[in-house]
């Protein structure tokens, strides 16, 4: 099986969880005695396809450098895009990809835990000879994040988040993409992979793949504060 590279988005600017953590970026927030991007990492070098990381920082840059360049106690190569100015979700990943030499991309957010099989999540991509896969997952309240709407498996269109309590499939986060979507984006570009990219990248034989684990993000201080005990045993 080939192996791929991961891009992990470790560049906000974390401004809703800055009461509780202040002196390092997001990702850093120590969760059960370790940062929290140490999970995230964690998750890929057990995956077993993920041999390189490229960590797309921003602000603190420097903190997550001193923490993980040229680190090798995950077992994989890491490396740090960084942003000079803050440039979107979608900019640094355009940036990061620099940094890859997988035609087959992982990109997941920093801030966040999806418990998924990656392999699963591969064989699937390739199954479905797909250029998108997505990571989504069912919640009975998704009035924070909008939806996914399916046919099938296959992705059909986003809806909006709106302040109505319903349940839905919601975007997790985690893409697993054919580099080709990207050879058009600008580069040193302020863009959105939610707002700007995906509308026009799931016309392209994009698919879902379903998380049944955990998933939780940090973004909040409602979630940071029960991340402990939630990531226990991770």
């Amino acid at each position: 099986m080939d192996k791929i590279n991961a891009i992990i988005l470790a560049g906000g600017l974390g401004s809703r969880l800055r009461s509780i953590v202040a002196d390092v970026p997001k990702v850093l927030a120590p969760v059960n005695g370790r940062p929290f991007l140490d999970i995230v990492i964690d998750s890929l070098a057990k995956s077993g396809i993920v041999d390189r990381v490229v960590l797309a920082a921003g602000y603190m840059a420097e903190k997550i450098i001193d923490q993980y360049q040229n680190s090798y106690r995950f077992g994989l190569d890491i490396f740090v895009s960084i942003e000079e100015q803050l440039l979107g979700t979608g900019g640094a990943i355009r940036l990061a990809m620099e940094l890859t030499d997988s035609q087959d991309i992982l990109v997941l957010n920093g801030d966040s835990f999806v418990e998924i099989g990656y392999i699963a999540l591969y064989r699937a991509h390739k199954k479905n000879n797909s250029q998108l896969t997505m990571v989504l997952k069912h919640v009975e309240n998704a009035s924070r994040y909008g939806t996914v709407i399916l046919n099938g498996d296959k992705i059909v269109s986003f809806q909006e988040k709106n302040n109505e309590i319903v349940a839905g499939f919601i975007n997790a986060g985690v893409y697993l993409l054919n580099r080709d979507l990207f050879v058009h984006v600008a580069q040193n570009k302020i863009i959105s992979m939610e707002k700007d990219l995906l509308p026009d990248m799931i016309k392209h034989n994009a698919y879902a793949f379903i998380s049944n684990g955990r998933f939780i993000d940090i973004g909040l201080p409602d979630t940071y504060k029960i991340v402990e005990d939630y990531l226990k045993e991770v």
